[in-house]
């Protein structure tokens, strides 16, 4: 990757690059050449003083024989003159040697130094010469530098510096010269090179410059382009495009459509975080904060933490109260020199969206309860679930009567009552044969018609709406009744036959077992029903309805929790018993009764005053009694919260009904933490 990167930005500055490598290629050969000649120049200096010092010791040796003569012939000591020679001898010959072989010889301070043998043909010539001359000269020396010489030899010595002194003097003289002209023709060279080579410097600057100022204008041009591109795009774009910098402010630049994305006004170094607070509810404001913080934080890896997105889809509040908007919020690392400089954030609408996947998971939820519940079906007997189709259907034939009666008379809110404890006879027979399809249906009509009962004044408008979910319910009756008729010829594989009280039994023990976990409580069922199949059918639907209503209400109201059963040293599992016995004179007695806390007055009472059915005043001049009888009260419960099992006050009111279809005899007996019991006395 980085090899490419590379690449990429040589092709794009090429020549650029190319430029500056020829500078720095010139430049370095220009400082090399500098050195080698300096180096050489540094060498000829030398090497000229060298040979000016030979002319030097020339005149010293001559200098020194003519001393040493003197004091031989003033019969003194001529040591000291003649030490002189032997060194200015030495010295001489050395450097003479030097220049012709190269070597090291001693300098003018007495320090070697490195000596390079004189290349040219004139210096070779002069050499030459000098050296031919200075053998027979030293020849002449020689004698001198031991212990013991003769006058003869000494005098030979003077002759032989009289003879050649003045030509090795001049030839010497001509090195110095030579040597001076070598090192001035090569500070002549030097001079070349270094104007060539800062005119050539000059001359890629200027073709630098040149293409530099050419790549500048061709950039400005480019990025002129780029942001008319990007103006364009930002303008046409749909989604809502920013960029948040680390202070959490909105970039310069962003998207047309990011107002009325954002329903809200948008100006550039806006804090961002103002525009969260008018729109993200405050509950999801501090995880918002987090996350961003989390993303511009160099060590979290982006990928790790993006699930965490709480805006991700976010509910927002906007002008449109009654329109539900849907934002999704998308943050992306920005990086500058490998580092975070910026946030893109991308906001889009996916109110349509979310409700089309809204729509979709409730078809799904719906579908999966329906094939839950058609698969409950198998496990109801053939003749309980006709028996449940043909009440139920009949039950609603009722309603649509009461509905279309209400039109025409404008007695709305009876007709309400009267339906409502229909559709909750419905939902109770569904509750009880685990059929829930029919009991879900009826618990969203039977909320749809307390809505109505509890709003004040209805209208025949507020009517309009309710046959539909009443045609939902015939649609329901028609599909299960086809599907059980499929399924009929395997009813007996799949399950015993079972008779009606068995099965009766059956049923309400799985709705106390039902209820009871949905408030988290125990509760067990012990049913004698033996004599329910003496009377007649239309008999015993109604003490199924009755048995249901007050089976829910038992369990709802009257057990309680296992904590609060111990506490009143009871069984932690609540018993609620139902029976039918036959009295002997052609009268029955029915008797639901659980073991539960028992019916407060006090609780009724502030149900009452909850309900503003009734004031405080006015319950003062009731008994207990009376006040205990109000539960049988449309719209009158005890509940704390509204369940499919409570609080809607229609279950009593459906049992009273019910009591009074039989024309029996209702007895309410209750003990505080001890057992409520309900006693229908009548014959069929």
């Amino acid at each position: 990757m980085r090899r490419g990167w590379i690449e990429g930005y040589f092709g794009k500055y090429r020549e650029i690059v190319l430029a500056v490598a020829f500078f720095l290629i010139f430049d370095l050969a220009v400082l090399v050449l500098n050195f080698l000649i300096s180096f050489q120049i540094a060498e000829d200096a030398t090497a000229v003083n060298l040979a000016g010092r030979q002319r030097m010791l020339s005149q010293r040796m001559t200098k020194a024989l003519l001393l040493a003569r003197q004091d031989v012939t003033a019969e003194g000591t001529a040591a000291a003159s003649l030490d002189e020679l032997a060194k200015t001898v030495q010295l001489f010959d050395t450097t003479l040697d030097g220049f012709r072989r190269g070597g090291t010889v001693s300098g003018g301070d007495g320090r070697p130094v490195r000596l390079d043998a004189v290349r040219t043909a004139q210096g070779v010539a002069i050499l030459d010469e000098a050296a031919a001359i200075w053998r027979g000269y030293r020849e002449r020396l020689e004698p001198l530098l031991g212990e013991a010489f003769t006058d003869a030899q000494l005098t030979a010595a003077v002759d032989a510096a009289r003879a050649g002194n003045l030509r090795l003097l001049g030839l010497m003289n001509d090195l110095t010269t030579h040597l001076e002209e070598s090192a001035s023709s090569k500070a002549q060279r030097l001079r070349a090179v270094q104007t060539a080579g800062i005119l050539l410097a000059l001359l890629n600057f200027a073709f630098i410059l040149q293409k530099f100022i050419r790549r500048l204008r061709d950039t400005d041009r480019r990025i002129e382009a780029a942001q008319r591109e990007t103006a364009e795009i930002l303008g046409t774009v749909k989604e809502g495009l920013f960029l948040l910098d680390r202070e959490l402010r909105i970039g310069l630049l962003f998207s047309k459509s990011l107002p009325q994305i954002l329903g809200h006004d948008v100006r550039p170094g806006m804090d961002f975080r103002a525009v969260l607070v008018a729109l993200v509810p405050a509950a999801a404001l501090r995880s918002a904060y987090d996350y961003i913080d989390l993303l511009l934080q160099d060590r979290v890896k982006e990928s790790l933490v993006t699930e965490l997105n709480p805006l991700a889809r976010v509910e927002v509040r906007g002008a449109d109260a009654g329109r539900k908007r849907v934002l999704s919020l998308q943050f992306n690392r920005a990086f500058v020199d490998g580092r975070i400089s910026h946030l893109l954030v991308t906001v889009a609408d996916v109110s349509a969206q979310a409700e089309l996947e809204a729509q979709v998971a409730d078809a799904r939820s719906r579908a999966r309860g329906e094939v839950e519940a058609l698969l409950d079906l198998l496990q109801i007997d053939g003749a309980t679930l006709a028996d449940f189709l043909q009440a139920t259907e009949r039950k609603l034939l009722q309603v649509n009567d009461h509905l279309r009666s209400a039109g025409g008379s404008g007695d709305h809110r009876r007709a309400i009552a009267a339906v409502l404890r229909l559709v909750h006879s419905i939902k109770g027979d569904a509750a009880a044969l685990r059929l829930s399809m029919f009991e879900d249906l009826a618990q969203q009509f039977e909320a749809q018609l307390i809505q109505l009962r509890d709003k004040g004044p209805v209208s025949g408008d507020d009517l309009i709406a309710l046959p539909l979910p009443l045609d939902e319910l015939f649609q329901r009756i028609t599909l299960v009744r086809t599907l059980a008729q499929r399924v009929a010829a395997y009813q007996q594989t799949l399950a015993p036959a079972a008779t009606d009280t068995a099965a009766l039994a059956d049923a309400l023990e799985q709705l106390a077992q039902r209820i009871a976990r949905d408030h988290g409580k125990q509760a067990k069922l012990v049913a004698e029903l033996d004599a329910l199949p003496s009377l007649p059918e239309p008999v015993q639907r109604e003490l199924r309805d009755i048995a249901v209503q007050l089976l829910r209400n038992a369990v709802v109201h009257g057990i309680e929790p296992a904590d609060e059963r111990s506490r009143c040293a009871k069984a932690p599992t609540g018993i609620v018993y139902v029976g039918l016995k036959p009295l002997g004179d052609g009268q029955f007695d029915f008797v639901v009764r659980d073991d539960g806390r028992g019916l407060s007055v006090r609780r009724v009472r502030d149900a009452l005053v909850r309900s503003g059915r009734y004031s405080e005043a006015q319950l003062d001049e009731l008994s207990e009694r009376q006040i205990l009888m109000k539960l049988f009260e449309s719209g009158v419960s005890t509940a704390e919260q509204v369940t499919r099992d409570a609080g809607h006050g229609i279950g009593l009111d459906l049992v009273l009904q019910k009591v009074q279809q039989l024309h029996a005899r209702l007895r309410v007996s209750s003990q505080e933490n001890g057992y409520t019991q309900f006693s229908l006395r009548f014959a069929p």
